[in-house]
């Protein structure tokens, strides 16, 4: 800092002067300050101690805090001081370090001051010692005069002599000069105006920034000197500031006046030796909270809650002000009561401020009064307004425009707060029987803050736009609700229910819940539901306090008569059983050579005879022996044996790599191989002899499961030969060929097939070996069947005859070798 004040104290004076560049000082930097206007460059020269050329110093500059340039140092760090000041002032007033309101007006870092020696001068300016007036005379003559007042008040008029203005308004010395010459210099016309106006000497005193003596422009205000003198402290008011001419206060300006509503009024044209005076701030006070603009604000001694809501431009929008805190510091003791005060009161809002008081002003909530909620499938669903008589067909008149098309009509609640605890209570009702009837004991009356909970349809839960209207997700708040509200003396109220029902899961009790109420909140039964009977389960304590369970068989069907219906307890839970071998969708796909093709519904115990009795037998062109049969099960099986495997390979490869073990595959190659495994999704065929099965074999005839697929091909005719063959291919079947016989079509196998390992594929997917069924194969010509593959694999051990001759040639030749060494010896 203080290098910096060095540098341009140097910097103005040789810029100005014409003086030798000090050290560290470039050409730029001087250019810079060149660029300046006048007053700026005064300005700038006064705020660091130096006198211009040209310019006088005020008479009391002498004495002048600003006069020496080692003195103007030390103020200026006293500016980097004062800043510390200000914070910890506003730490202590309890800002949590945000400043006093206003005390920024005057920060040197945002510049907003402008000089006024180019301001235009009002009418009613004095003139006085130093001022300069400019006449331009035209007509007969024409000339341009500058005239001064001078030490007598006097300026000297060329051909019309001395002429005293001193203390006179600029536009009577205007008339008066007009005069003058219309009096004295005939046919001439005169216009005058204002040039450099006169400096006067003021002194800034008490608690501003840089106190001293300043000389500044005679149309200096209050206003503009604060802000040459860097403003105030942060101890320094910001409302009390003193205008001193004589000996005696003209002046007590106001800041908040300017700021707050604008009046400028006490912002007075300073004159010749005025002081103004800056005291200590006498208190300060806090707002926080939802007012629109919380801050410190300074107290001037007699304010009352009401000025200080005014001062933070009142309350906000979401402002509770009838429930207030003013945390204050008691008289005597060092710490602070918080006193509960309502701002919606005259007689509060009277009450006086001190200073550390901090007002803090609440947010109101979220809750609306008077108001009841619709929540669900429906179009219109929030906060509707209360009034006394409002039931439930006043907000749902219409289900075709009000409801959502899975909205459930025959299961409504309604949630209601019963007592000061904000418990909760429940209603259950049908929504249709309030639609159909408004008005009636089945239309219910709705009370302050209730909430009507219309659900979707089980079947249809999540068919909405956001899936958002099931049972589970409107009803879960509402049992945490019931749960955190039970007691000693009321246990939790809910009752749940499993198995056949659309909706399982656990609802509220209320007041006359029967098993009837449970099942319809549920959803209704599936149509799998045993009707017979069903379980219900309760619960209670013995007399040593231990729960006990008690299951009762009930009869389900007369259970469901509103008449006859069980009233449910606390924590019940009703078990509803299904029909055994309830599959009244179980279904099984044939397609192909069957009289009547399609999907077939099935029942347990069917099997592949019956499904294709049903389904009108075989066709004439039907090949039974190559029947595809597939099972989901099955798929799912070679699926899972699939990741099974994948997972194994993976296993092997890394136990190898921490062995010594040759690795033959990298890791993306395994990795590949796995990939293919891990999305296999299995053919699932199973292997079946519908011949077998058709003539009454049992175990051949499968028992037939839901999902399960079969296909009957057309008569097949060909046998096909792949593999290590010479011309693989299909060839039409001849009954009295042999293996041989189709081998010989294919021009014989191949140098590389391995005669030894030959297998059929037969239509049916059974596969039978050369090795294992050799006799079937010889000569007999009813082996090879309508429809088989013959598969001649690739003898792993083939080796080429070449190499194998190169091999034989090399044994012989290290014989050789070996003979001929021995025959040296």
């Amino acid at each position: 800092m203080r290098k910096w004040i060095t540098t341009v104290s140097l910097l103005v004076t040789a810029s100005v002067w014409g003086q030798a560049l000090p050290p560290g000082v470039t050409p730029q930097m001087v250019q810079q300050v060149q660029s300046m206007s006048p007053a700026q460059q005064q300005a700038l020269a006064k705020q660091y101690g130096i006198n211009l050329p040209g310019q006088a110093a005020a008479p009391s500059e002498a004495a002048s805090a600003l006069g020496e340039q080692g003195e103007s140092l030390t103020q200026a760090e006293q500016v980097e001081l004062d800043a510390e000041v200000t914070n910890a002032e506003s730490t202590r007033a309890g800002g949590g370090g945000s400043a006093r309101y206003g005390l920024s007006l005057f920060d040197s870092k945002v510049s907003t001051f402008a000089p006024t020696d180019d301001a235009p001068v009002p009418e009613s300016y004095r003139l006085g010692i130093g001022d300069q007036l400019i006449v331009q005379l035209f007509g007969k003559e024409n000339a341009q005069y500058t005239l001064q007042v001078g030490r007598n008040g006097d300026v000297s008029f060329p051909k019309l002599g001395s002429i005293n203005l001193m203390g006179l308004t600029f536009e009577d010395a205007r008339e008066l000069l007009k005069t003058r010459v219309a009096q004295q210099l005939i046919g001439v016309e005169v216009v005058v105006s204002m040039g450099r106006l006169r400096a006067i000497g003021i002194f800034m005193a008490g608690e501003v920034k840089v106190p001293g003596a300043y000389s500044v422009s005679a149309l200096t205000t209050v206003t503009q000197a604060l802000f040459q003198s860097g403003g105030v402290t942060g101890i320094g008011s910001l409302r009390n500031i003193e205008v001193r001419r004589g000996g005696e206060v003209v002046s007590v300006f106001d800041t908040y006046d300017l700021l707050m509503r604008g009046d400028a009024t006490n912002d007075i044209r300073l004159q010749s030796g005025d002081v103004i005076f800056v005291p200590p701030y006498q208190g300060v006070v806090e707002i926080t909270g939802e007012v629109k603009r919380p801050r410190i604000y300074e107290l001037k001694g007699s304010e009352t809650l009401a000025d200080v809501i005014a001062m933070s431009g009142s309350y906000r929008t979401r402002a509770y002000p009838g429930l207030a805190v003013l945390v204050r510091k008691a008289t005597g003791t060092a710490l602070p009561t918080a006193l509960s005060v309502n701002l919606l009161d005259q007689r509060t809002l009277d009450m006086p401020v001190r200073d550390g008081d901090i007002l803090r002003v609440p947010a109101s909530g979220d809750t609306l009064t008077n108001t009841v909620t619709l929540e669900g499938a429906v179009y219109r669903g929030g906060t509707f307004g209360w009034y006394e008589g409002l039931r439930v067909s006043d907000l749902v008149k219409n289900p075709v425009t009000d409801l959502l098309p899975e909205a459930d009509l025959s299961y409504t609640l309604i949630v209601s707060v019963k007592n000061e605890l904000l418990d909760i209570e429940l209603n259950q009702f049908r929504l249709i029987d309030a639609i159909v009837a408004p008005g009636s004991n089945q239309d219910p009356v709705l009370k302050q803050y209730d909430t009507v909970l219309v659900f979707s349809l089980p079947d249809l839960d999540g068919a909405g736009a956001t899936g958002s209207n099931t049972r589970a997700r409107l009803l879960s708040p509402v049992l945490a609700k019931l749960r955190a509200q039970a007691r000693e003396d009321e246990p939790v109220q809910v009752v749940s229910v499993s198995g056949a029902v659309r909706s399982p899961g656990t609802y509220p009790l209320f007041a006359g819940t029967t098993i009837a109420d449970l099942v319809r909140a549920a959803g209704g039964l599936k149509d799998s539901a045993y009707l017979q009977s069903a379980e219900l389960r309760t619960l209670r304590e013995d007399k040593g306090g231990a729960l006990l369970a008690t299951y009762k068989e009930i009869p389900l069907a007369r259970e469901l008569s509103p008449t006859t219906s069980t009233v449910l307890q606390s924590r019940d839970h009703l078990t509803v059983r299904e029909i055994p071998d309830w599959s009244p969708q179980d279904s099984i796909d044939i397609r192909g050579e069957v009289a009547f093709p399609g999907t077939y519904l099935i029942q347990k115990g069917e099997r592949l005879s019956d499904v294709i009795a049903r389904a009108g037998g075989f066709t004439d062109e039907a090949f039974p022996e190559g029947a595809i049969f597939t099972r989901e099960e099955v798929a799912r099986k070679e699926a899972d044996r699939a990741r099974k495997f994948a997972a194994d390979i993976r296993q092997t490869f890394a136990t190898r790599l921490l062995t010594e073990e040759t690795v033959g595959s990298n890791l993306g190659e395994v990795a590949q191989i796995t990939a293919a495994l891990e999305s296999f999704e299995g053919q699932g065929r199973l292997l079946v002899d519908l011949t077998a099965a058709l003539a009454g074999d049992t175990l051949a005839d499968v028992e037939v499961a839901d999902g399960d697929a079969l296909v009957i091909p057309k008569q097949n005719r060909s046998v096909t030969i792949v593999g290590e063959v010479q011309q693989p291919g299909s060839h039409v079947f001849q009954a009295q060929y042999s293996l041989q016989d189709y081998l010989s079509l294919s021009a014989g196998l191949s140098t590389r097939a391995d005669d030894k390992a030959i297998y059929i594929v037969r239509a049916n997917g059974t596969v039978q070996t050369l090795e294992t069924s050799w006799w079937r194969f010889s000569g007999a010509s009813n082996q090879i069947q309508p429809g088989d593959t013959i598969v001649v694999p690739v003898n792993t051990q083939y080796k080429e005859r070449l190499a194998s001759w190169r091999e034989i040639t090399q044994i012989v030749y290290q014989s050789i070798v070996s003979v001929a060494a021995v025959a040296r010896l």
